[in-house]
């Protein structure tokens, strides 16, 4: 489900996949501005209900600025913060998802910079997703 993550913050804002926009990875040729869709703490299936899973989900925001990394953050934070009942986009050959609720585990907060010397915000969600 990370794929229709992502699809849908593309949908909903001005990030393209593969342009500025990536998921599971950003390649070393990159451009400074991104940011990054990534599955690092896995998840928690749920016993009784095998269609229910907790998503841990990180977005990484880059730029050569601090206010541009923050700013692009905190865009991609309040596209998903506290929403509820939304349905994902289908990406060819996925289930259909439904995100019952979508919880920050942090506002964005800056990890420093990376070895290029630009700019990286994070920031980790939790992902309550069913199928649909």
């Amino acid at each position: 489900m990370i794929k229709e993550i992502a699809q849908y913050i593309e949908n909903e804002t001005g990030f393209t996949i593969g342009t500025d926009l990536f998921v599971g990875h950003r390649l070393s040729t990159s451009p400074d501005e991104c940011i990054v869709v990534l599955e690092n703490a896995g998840g928690k299936p749920d016993f009784d209900l095998p269609d229910k899973v907790e998503k841990a989900i990180q977005i990484i925001s880059r730029a050569a600025t601090y206010f541009t990394a923050r700013e692009n953050a905190y865009t991609v934070y309040d596209l998903l913060h506290g929403k509820s009942g939304i349905t994902l986009p289908i990406v060819v050959g996925s289930d259909e998802f439904v995100a019952m609720v979508i919880e920050g585990m942090n506002v964005p907060q800056t990890i420093g910079q990376d070895d290029k010397s630009l700019w990286e915000f994070s920031t980790n969600f939790i992902f309550r997703m069913r199928d649909a």
